[in-house]
């Protein structure tokens, strides 16, 4: 127990909240749908793990009518997520009623299961890395894992880099890596 708490603990002292650029977000999952199987208004689930304000899974159900689920650990990066999607719940769209399809749960995700999930989103910091096998191992074969600035090491066994998304941002180099 008191080792589950501290590994919580060491966790959101390494993981700030870093936000993913929105051009990026339109070339993931256009490179997803072209590449990787994302089909629009499909069964798949999508999840965010620390899902901050929630922009990834709002993406994911405003664009492609998925289920998209978001686990975050901070109460106030929720508070903002849920505030964010009630605001365009008020908002006069056609695609109003795929914000129904968007959950966000507090939580710890190195306690999580991925096995019912199609596609795992994850902006994490290499020193992060390390809590991450069990997660990964509980994915479901076939899954899509994204990981956004940051390759994911040490995963030989269980993850297979499929492609390389690289950008260039102000003279400043970056990519999404996905595996499966």
């Amino acid at each position: 127990m008191f080792e589950r708490e501290y590994e919580k603990f060491h966790s959101q002292l390494e993981l700030p909240f870093l936000e993913t650029k929105r051009k990026h977000l339109l070339d993931i999952f256009k490179t997803l749908e072209n590449q990787f199987g994302l089909k629009k208004y499909s069964k798949q689930i999508l999840l965010d793990l620390g899902s901050g304000n929630g922009q990834v899974v709002i993406f994911s159900a405003l664009n492609y009518g998925i289920k998209s689920v978001g686990i975050e650990i901070d109460p106030v990066q929720i508070r903002e997520a849920r505030i964010i999607i009630k605001s365009l719940k008020r908002g006069i769209t056609q695609k109003k009623r795929n914000l129904r399809k968007i959950k966000i749960i507090q939580g710890d995700f190195y306690t999580l299961s991925l096995k019912n999930f199609d596609f795992i989103y994850i902006y994490s910091l290499p020193t992060m890395q390390k809590y991450l096998k069990h997660v990964f191992k509980t994915a479901k074969n076939g899954a899509i894992i994204i990981s956004h600035m940051y390759p994911l090491r040490g995963f030989r066994l269980c993850l297979e880099l499929m492609q390389k998304l690289e950008y260039e941002d102000k003279n400043q180099e970056s990519a999404t890596y996905i595996y499966k």
